[in-house]
């Protein structure tokens, strides 16, 4: 009997044929048990815009000293308030987010800062200072400035000057 050889050709064929088929089987998915969490190893990071904080444009009208004008005499020592009147010619309106801050002069036993009332815009309201007059006679001025929302002053200068004798 004859052995017969196969063609080098007809065995390359066939072990083609294997690996597309081995290549070709769908894989199974595997589904995770309740014990099992498969975790996804990439992630996509969203990022949000910052948006910017709405501007304001704040700005102050001085009325009016309401007590102790220019000049006005003080007991050494004594403790007093001054107040002023002013407008809101804002476009935000002062809420606790609104200061008064103490900026030159003599701070006459009164904080670095305090809140003010809230004012609506456009409307007329009342700031005022605690203040204690010094010991000594002679002339003092206390100068203040508005202090807004955005960390910035606006708004002219209030001022107390007063008189001890």
């Amino acid at each position: 009997m004859k052995t017969q050889k196969i063609p080098f050709f007809f065995i390359f064929l066939l072990a083609f044929a294997v690996l597309i088929s081995a290549c070709s089987k769908k894989t199974e998915q595997v589904q995770p048990t309740e014990e099992e969490v498969f975790l996804p190893t990439r992630s996509v990071a969203t990022v949000q815009a910052p948006t910017k904080a709405p501007s304001c444009n704040n700005v102050m009208g001085y009325i009016n000293d309401v007590n102790y004008v220019d000049g006005t005499v003080v007991e050494a020592g004594s403790k007093f308030v001054k107040e002023w009147e002013v407008i809101n010619y804002s476009d935000c309106n002062w809420d606790d987010r609104y200061h008064l801050f103490f900026i030159s002069g003599n701070q006459m036993g009164a904080p670095d800062f305090l809140e003010i009332p809230h004012i609506p815009i456009g409307a007329k309201g009342k700031i005022s200072v605690e203040l204690t007059a010094p010991t000594e006679p002679g002339e003092y001025r206390s100068e203040w400035k508005l202090f807004g929302a955005d960390n910035r002053f606006f708004g002219e200068s209030l001022s107390v000057n007063i008189v001890v004798e």
